[in-house]
Formats: C-alpha cells, structure tokens, sequence
C-alpha cells in the first residue's frame, strides 16, 4: 500500500487544528515540489486566521460563537482536504516529497501473516440438518473457511465440503440427517490465500439430527 497525505482531519481537536494547518503553510510555502498549491496558501493562511479568531471568541463566548467557530472549522477543514489531494496528486507517493508538505501521512501497514488456528465451537441448529458455528479467532482475519464431512472424514482436506464465511457466528444447513458430522476451521489473511497455508482449529465432532 503506498503512503499518502491524509486528508480527514476530524481526529484533530479544536485547540490542535490551527497549529496543524500553519505548518503546512510553513512547510508549503516556498517549497520546491509544490509550486501552485490549490487553495492558494494566501487563502489557506486567511482561513487559519478566522478559525483562530472564532475558537478563541468561543471559550468563553455564546452559542453563536459556537456556532461560528464550527462553521469557521469546516471551511478549514474542506481547505485542507484540497490541499492533501493537491499534495498527492503532485507528490505521486513520493515520500519526501509528501514529509515535505507539513502534512500527516499515512503509515504502511504491518502484514498479518498466517494467522493462529482459531477456536471453533459447534452447537445444534434450530432445524434439521443445521448447526450453528462460533469461531473465536484473531479479529485481523478477512474470512474464515470452515471444513466439514460425514464421520469418518477423509484424510485430504480437499475431499470435506467447504463454506467461506465473512462472520464469525452463523449456521451451516443443508446437511445429512441423523449423521455425525466432523468441523473444523481455519482465519485467513492476504498472506495465507496468497501461499495457501492456513492453520485450522482442533476437530469438533457433531451428531446432525
């Protein structure tokens, strides 16, 4: 995943958002990457300054100086969301480049790797030829694949019928009556799909009514 300048400021408190917009006009201007910076940093500038000027009216001020403040935010907010995207499209995940700006860039993320064998649980269903499944694993996991076969199961893996799941707690159907049923389960990760090697959780035997 490349790395780019953020563009949402929401996480940025009230007393932090001026501060944080000034050093990009620090770091911005005069600054050889970014030569024709949209909005213009003169209007960039005037907007940190009626900002500043509605937060500090509000401390102590009335609800329509709150309100000003807050309408005064957003204008900021909107100017500095243009900013970034100006920022990355000039940048083009240049990472120098995009450190130069001032802004706040996001951090690569650390690969999962193969996840650890889940728990899984296996209870009656509320039908015939259902069962409900829980599987307690690492909350990274995009997906789970549960195996199941009829008691005795084969010993490939590629002979059990197999169900891909997004959810963690769900049913399985359309399974035998009156059959004793093996499951078990295993969290993949880009990186496990990408070599398919998955650690699955202990086999938990189930009789189907």
């Amino acid at each position: 995943m490349k790395q780019k300048a953020l563009t949402s400021t929401s996480h940025i408190l009230d007393n932090e958002l001026a501060n944080y917009a000034f050093n990009i006009v620090t770091k911005m201007t005069t600054n050889p990457f970014y030569t024709d910076p949209k909005p213009n940093l003169t209007v960039f500038q005037g907007l940190i300054t009626l900002y500043s000027a509605a937060l500090l009216k509000s401390i102590d001020g009335s609800k329509a100086d709150t309100a000003n403040k807050n309408a005064a935010r957003v204008n900021l907010q909107e100017a500095i969301s243009l900013l970034a995207n100006y920022v990355n499209l000039t940048a083009e995940n240049d990472l120098v480049k995009l450190e130069s700006s001032g802004f706040n860039v996001s951090a690569i993320p650390t690969p999962i790797g193969i996840l650890p064998a889940p728990n899984l649980k296996i209870s009656f269903g509320n039908n015939p030829g259902e069962v409900n499944y829980i599987i307690e694993s690492d909350p990274r996991a995009s997906e789970h694949i549960i195996l199941y076969a009829t008691v005795p199961a084969p010993e490939n893996d590629t002979a059990w019928c197999t169900k891909v799941v997004s959810s963690a707690k769900g049913i399985i159907t359309d399974l035998e009556h009156r059959k004793d049923y093996i499951f078990k389960a295993t969290s993949t990760s880009s990186e496990s799909n990408k070599r398919n090697q998955y650690n699955y959780s202990n086999p938990v035997e189930q009789y189907v009514s």
